[in-house]
């Protein structure tokens, strides 16, 4: 299955294996999908600690830089992946950091946390040998979501700009949930999505009768995330279904706005020949930037090129 580097280039090849079955599931079976998925959200472990206290400061005013510094020094391999990534190109710092307190001085706790997010969230994204490619690109698309997401926000001036980064980075957890339950479903779904003319969720109902940004707002809530991400990830798919509560561009809209560009610019779980992405205009339309859009995709892409060589895999 070729992957589109959203300018008519095929830059990836993913062969899923052939459908288990050829014929469309039973109800009583696709009810069973629902109902084993449903009660793998509730086994999912806790968030450890940090990663738990990091959410928890999205919404957190009083928060401090210092607070921020104390709690990801708390572990070990996380600071020193941030370390890592402060030290690299990207951030063109000509001083060597070698703390965390000294990363978020020069770098703010905004940029900071976010990276401590991003590689916490790489420790969630376990691949069995089989699917390990399906994993890596699963990384890479929500590190790009998260990216744009926040740099939307930016543009918009969002009030949800704090929520901004942690909403592109988990929008799609309920899709990492379906490929560790139950991957065996994968190439069955993107089958049926390619033979159809709908959303992949569309597939997802029919298949598992549920969807995946049903399950991650599911996992969110289990995970305490705040409300605005939470809902974000509900209606990431489909922005519009969503009545909205306050004034501005939701974050559900940004995310969606994201999703479609860095899946155009092939940054997605699943393409194909026979379903091109769409360009992502009409999205971009819907958040007042339709004529920035050449140039948000020039320093979009810019700024990934640099950043995801931090984040191998």
């Amino acid at each position: 299955m070729p992957i589109w580097d959203g300018k008519g280039k095929i830059v990836l090849t993913y062969r899923p294996a052939p459908p288990i079955q050829t014929q469309q599931p039973s109800e009583a079976g696709s009810s069973d999908y629902r109902t084993r998925l449903m009660g793998a959200v509730e086994q999912l472990p806790p968030l450890s600690t940090v990663l738990s206290r990091l959410l928890q400061m999205l919404n957190d005013e009083l928060c401090s830089s210092v607070q921020i510094a104390s709690l990801i020094e708390q572990d070990s391999v996380l600071s020193g992946s941030v370390l890592r990534c402060v030290n690299s190109a990207y951030y063109g710092i000509s001083q060597r950091i070698s703390s965390i307190r000294q990363a978020v001085t020069l770098l703010g706790f905004g940029t900071v946390r976010n990276l401590a997010l991003a590689f916490s969230m790489k420790r969630l994204v376990r691949p069995r040998s089989a699917e390990t490619n399906l994993y890596s690109l699963y990384s890479q698309h929500a590190l790009g979501c998260a990216v744009m997401t926040e740099f939307l926000a930016h543009y918009v001036r969002s009030e949800e700009l704090d929520a901004a980064f942690a909403a592109g980075l988990f929008h799609d957890i309920g899709q990492l949930l379906i490929l560790t339950t139950f991957p065996e479903m994968i190439p069955q779904i993107v089958s049926h999505w390619e033979s159809s003319d709908k959303p992949m969720t569309e597939s997802e109902q029919t298949l598992l009768n549920v969807t995946h940004p049903e399950l991650s707002a599911l996992v969110l809530e289990k995970w305490k995330l705040p409300d605005e991400v939470c809902e974000a990830a509900r209606h990431h798919e489909s922005p519009a279904d969503r009545v909205s509560t306050g004034e501005g561009i939701d974050l559900a809209t940004l995310v969606y706005a994201a999703d479609v560009c860095v899946c155009y610019d092939g940054l997605a779980l699943h393409l194909s020949s026979t379903r091109p992405p769409d360009s992502p205009e009409a999205a971009f339309r819907m958040i007042g930037l339709e004529e920035a859009l050449p140039d948000i995709r020039e320093k979009f892409e810019a700024q990934f090129a640099s950043i995801r060589s931090a984040f191998p895999g």
